[in-house]
């Protein structure tokens, strides 16, 4: 199968300083580290307990243990703002340690607890986690002005774990373009970085405000719209995948909203052959979109 992702996808990031700082970041009084993996420098003493609020931080913004770091710092160095690393690991991790630092990130030095209030008592952080910069979303004009077929609109999903295996079936079926509504819908965070294997990193990303909005700009651009739903009058086998698709996911609970059933083009069911009557967001996404992919592959 032809393979149609961008090997050069550069995602951008904010590098602008974070306008909340998550509640175990190192205090400002405290001594700067040494960042010279051939010292031993002391370790930072990351002050106060979790709590409820640190937690939604470090879900927002940390990413914690070796492969996830390993991955996220070969993908894309500059989307680490801050690289903490244990006391006494640097040379175990120094190849992540200079990638940080040429991306244009900084290097702090913890000790086993500061480790623990980052990532949270209960992770298994592995000696090594990072602050990520705030995402920057591309302008869905110019995603709109590429012409991506199909590209997906994700209205609802909340779980970033959902929102990670959505991308990575996406992007595995050829994908190259995500929009996701900017309200009740999770966006690109640590989670969703994780969960997606390494597939944002090859996905142009924007956000949307009015969703109905949005399915007339894909109209006027030329796609025809298709909204993911149990029931619907169309079957996926049956939807002519001749035509620019716009493939539209709903929420994990309640699906597709009837704003959005009112301006798709078609409704699409994936038939069922069990007793279950529906299907994860990310798996229904990923069924429908290898089924559009195969049969195009088909017709060429």
């Amino acid at each position: 199968m032809k393979d149609f992702r961008d090997k050069n996808r550069n995602p951008r990031f904010n590098r602008s300083p974070p306008k909340s700082p998550p509640h175990a970041r190192p205090s400002p009084s405290t001594p700067a580290a040494s960042t010279n993996p051939a010292q031993s420098p002391q370790p930072r003493d990351y002050r106060g307990a979790p709590n409820r609020g640190a937690a939604a931080a470090n879900e927002r913004e940390i990413v914690y243990g070796v492969e996830p770091i390993r991955e996220l710092v070969a993908a894309a160095p500059a989307s680490i703002r801050v690289l903490y690393v244990k006391s006494g690991d640097e040379r175990r991790f120094a190849p992540e340690i200079d990638l940080v630092r040429t991306g244009g990130g900084r290097v702090e030095f913890a000790d086993e607890a500061g480790l623990e209030r980052l990532a949270g008592l209960t992770a298994r952080h592995q000696g090594i986690a990072a602050l990520m910069r705030e995402y920057e979303y591309a302008p869905l004009e110019s995603i709109l002005a590429e012409k991506p077929d199909p590209i997906v609109l994700v209205d609802g999903v909340t779980d970033p774990r959902n929102l990670g295996a959505l991308m990575r079936s996406a992007e595995g079926a050829g994908v190259s373009a995500i929009v996701l509504a900017r309200d009740r819908t999770a966006g690109i965070t640590p989670a969703a970085v994780k969960s997606s294997s390494g597939a944002w990193i090859h996905l142009k990303i924007a956000r949307c405000g009015n969703v109905a909005r949005t399915i007339e700009q894909f109209k006027e651009a030329g796609y025809w719209t298709a909204a993911l739903a149990p029931g619907g009058a169309t079957s996926i086998y049956d939807l002519d995948t001749t035509r620019k698709l716009a493939i539209i996911v709903g929420s994990e609970g309640r699906g597709v909203r009837e704003i959005v059933r009112k301006g798709a083009d078609f409704i699409v069911d994936i038939p069922m052959r069990g007793k279950v009557g529906s299907l994860n967001v990310s798996v229904a996404a990923a069924v429908a979109l290898f089924e559009i992919t195969r049969r195009r592959t088909i017709a060429k």
